[in-house]
């Protein structure tokens, strides 16, 4: 049987189309269930924030993989000609030894077009250069302000990026309404059944540990980290952000230098 499960509470990070899981029904039985189909809505205006932030890392991943997946299949490819063609060499070498077999001419390799790697290498050039002095502008900007405003700044961004999918959210989470699926299972309602925020976190409950128990977060068999790279990283991102501010003569305009 199908069914329609709403989720009003928490976030769908792991809900994706083909995931088992179990119904339990009014009678307390549990049913092996599995996701069909997703209708993307949002959850609350927190999860609403984070949205954009995880749709362009779920892309960025899904390019990654596309490309990986194809770089792989061009490899067995090339392995399974390259085997096919070895299989073919030995073949007419031993029909040779029998009967003598015509000459193939070898056909020439296909002359370098330097024009074409030209336009390639001058199409990324430019790109990237393009790019670059984006990047630039938005630093040389950014660095130009007094250090009071460097979070204001940040805080805007984020705004800006996060502000249109959260108006998109709290319009929609205002038009929730019970009515339409209590009428679809034979109740008689004639009225507004408005799901708020309040109302649609008890509709779904998150599994939670039971009382007077602790969570043990560490885990025996994990593989060890190095603790020296996360120190590293952290020393070259601080060295590169003050040569950038030494650069532009930020540290001199502040009085630290």
């Amino acid at each position: 049987m199908l069914i329609v499960a709403a989720f009003t509470d928490g976030d769908f990070d792991n809900i994706d189309v083909g995931r088992n899981g179990i119904f339990y029904d009014r009678k307390g039985r549990d049913w092996d269930a599995t996701i069909v189909k997703i209708v993307d809505n949002p959850i609350s205006i927190r999860q609403a924030f984070w949205s954009p932030y995880r749709k362009v890392s779920k892309f960025i991943n899904n390019q990654v993989e596309k490309f990986a997946s194809a770089k792989e299949k061009e490899v067995d490819t090339m392995a399974q000609t390259g085997v096919e063609k070895t299989a073919g060499k030995v073949d007419t070498g031993l029909k040779a030894s029998v009967e003598a077999a015509p000459v193939a001419t070898a056909v020439p390799p296909a002359p370098f077009d330097i024009g074409k790697f030209v336009g390639i290498f001058a199409a990324l050039s430019l790109a990237l250069g393009a790019i670059g002095s984006v990047l630039m502008s938005v630093f040389t900007g950014f660095f130009s302000l007094t250090w009071w405003k460097m979070p204001l700044a940040l805080i805007g961004i984020m705004l800006v990026i996060s502000g249109p999918s959260m108006i998109i959210a709290w319009l929609k989470l205002r038009k929730r309404n019970l009515a339409p699926l209590l009428d679809a299972n034979g109740w008689a309602v004639n009225a507004r059944a408005t799901i708020n925020i309040t109302f649609g976190a008890t509709l779904t409950h998150l599994a939670k540990l039971p009382l007077n128990s602790k969570l043990n977060l560490v885990d025996p068999f994990a593989k060890k980290k190095n603790p020296w790279i996360p120190v590293i990283i952290i020393i070259i991102a601080i060295a590169a952000i003050a040569y950038l501010l030494w650069h532009f003569g930020f540290l001199s305009k502040w009085g630290i230098l």
